[in-house]
């Protein structure tokens, strides 16, 4: 707690400027919800503007690129049209969203980060025996995957490569490793496929006229078992084989676990899905504000419950702080890629739609088939360019043609896209999930991408194809 105050007094101004601003963010892109706080939105939307000013100068080149590119999209506006703004507000609508949303969710990795609880049930999955490891390790993650986002693959993988590290055997090590990260990360992948609390998913709906989230999670957790299927059945038939004269040591767990220690990670889900459900029935908010709402007051009730009575709003202000100068900051890098995606890609998307009409290409003419099976080809061939799914999806979603007028439920454009999605993220070297489990497994992200899950990805893109054919 020492070392904390002594981080927190060391804090430079601006981050502690920058970590408001995200804070108002949130509060803003809420309250935007209801018609008496007009003020909200247009709030939200400065906020962003100003935070990534901001953060910019600390950013990685790479980053830089999505800023400029902005930047000319916004000069483009101004210059070709007659009511820019009208373009331009609607892009930075979406990147508030985005950066609001991003920053809710971390206030519930951040509590769970620090919790002991959290971590044992992380060391119960990982210390699985042989027969059932992969299994647990790959359904475990969709239960982190929901409050921890990426920070899953980070708590599973590591405590995965914790216990691997422990084989004294370099052969074995190696391939223990390996498929350890691979259920980690094809499950962190599946997950992207149904979690209401993933960009996937928020994303996809939002830009889908007529799709509703809870209309959509049936089907989708079918297509998430489809991946989850397909990488058991190939650990199975590819398992490596240990060179003669090799013996595994079993895996011990760290501190002693059972499966009772999953119980905090269920009830964390349940306490997360019913007020969602309450407020869409009650209140007609939508999944993902809902999701923003609850998400913040239930990692503030997390850490005041959490505490010792006498301390809690210590305990609390600390943390608060704690969260809000120094590690909202840190995510610099990701706070102004995902918002620039979604604002490029909403606006020159906006600006595509009428080229395209013009054009006299008509998407609506090719075979439905076809309309659903581009996503899943596509996003992840984005992938490879670099193209972050954010930015694929919300360029390329709106030029896609309604469902009404294809004659199909909205549902099943959105399970197309986020089978993509979910595709992209065990495939693309440029994805934050490719590149932590190359770290973790000491390899290159093209390794991870194409040679561990190369063909994974091809079966699976095939059976989700005949899965959607069947669906819609």
């Amino acid at each position: 707690m020492a070392t904390s105050l002594e981080q927190l007094k060391a804090t430079k101004l601006l981050d502690k400027t920058i970590g408001v601003m995200l804070g108002l963010i949130i509060l803003f892109t809420i309250l935007s919800n209801w018609d008496v706080f007009f003020f909200a939105g247009p709030a939200a939307k400065v906020l962003t503007v100003l935070s990534v000013l901001a953060l910019v100068p600390s950013v990685k080149g790479s980053r830089r690129v999505f800023v400029v590119v902005a930047f000319a999209l916004v000069v483009y506006a101004f210059v070709f049209y007659s009511a820019p703004w009208t373009v331009i507000s609607e892009g930075l609508a979406r990147a508030s969203f985005i950066v609001a949303f991003f920053c809710a969710l971390a206030t519930l990795r951040h509590v769970a980060g620090i919790s002991d609880k959290i971590t044992r049930a992380a060391v119960f999955l990982a210390s699985q025996p042989p027969g059932r490891r992969y299994s647990a390790l790959t359904l475990g993650v969709q239960a982190f995957a929901p409050m921890l986002n990426y920070g899953a693959i980070s708590v599973l993988g590591g405590m995965s490569r914790a216990s691997s590290d422990r084989e004294p055997d370099p052969e074995i090590r190696k391939i223990r490793i390996r498929r350890m990260l691979q259920a980690v990360h094809r499950g962190f992948a599946a997950s992207l496929c149904w979690s209401p609390l993933g960009f996937a998913m928020v994303i996809s709906t939002s830009i889908v006229d007529g799709a509703e989230i809870n209309h959509i999670i049936l089907p989708a957790l079918v297509s998430s078992a489809i991946l989850i299927g397909v990488g058991w059945t190939m650990d199975q038939i590819f398992k490596p084989t240990i060179p003669a004269g090799h013996h595994a040591t079993p895996l011990s767990a760290t501190l002693p676990t059972t499966a009772r220690d999953l119980l905090p990670v269920l009830w964390l889900i349940i306490l997360i899905a019913i007020p969602v459900i309450v407020l869409d029935l009650v209140a007609g908010l939508s999944a993902a504000m809902s999701v923003l709402l609850i998400i913040p007051l239930l990692s503030a009730g997390w850490l005041l419950v959490g505490a010792p009575p006498k301390e809690r709003g210590h305990h609390f202000a600390l943390h608060a702080c704690e969260f809000g100068f120094i590690e909202l900051p840190s995510f610099r890098n990701e706070i102004v890629l995902l918002s620039m995606a979604g604002f490029i890609g909403s606006t020159a998307g906006t600006m595509l739609a009428p080229i395209v009409a013009a054009s006299g290409l008509d998407l609506a003419a090719l075979p439905v088939w076809l309309l659903l099976i581009l996503p899943i080809l596509l996003i992840p061939l984005g992938g490879q360019l670099g193209m972050n799914p954010i930015l694929f999806v919300s360029l390329f979603g709106p030029l896609l043609p309604s469902a009404a007028e294809l004659g199909i439920s909205p549902t099943a454009i959105v399970l197309s896209i986020t089978a993509g999605w979910a595709l992209s993220g065990v495939t693309s070297p440029f994805t934050a999930s490719v590149m932590l489990v190359a770290r973790l497994g000491d390899v290159t992200p093209a390794t991870v991408s194409w040679r561990w899950n190369g063909l994974y990805t091809a079966t699976c893109a095939v059976a989700l194809a005949v899965w959607l054919m069947f669906w819609a």
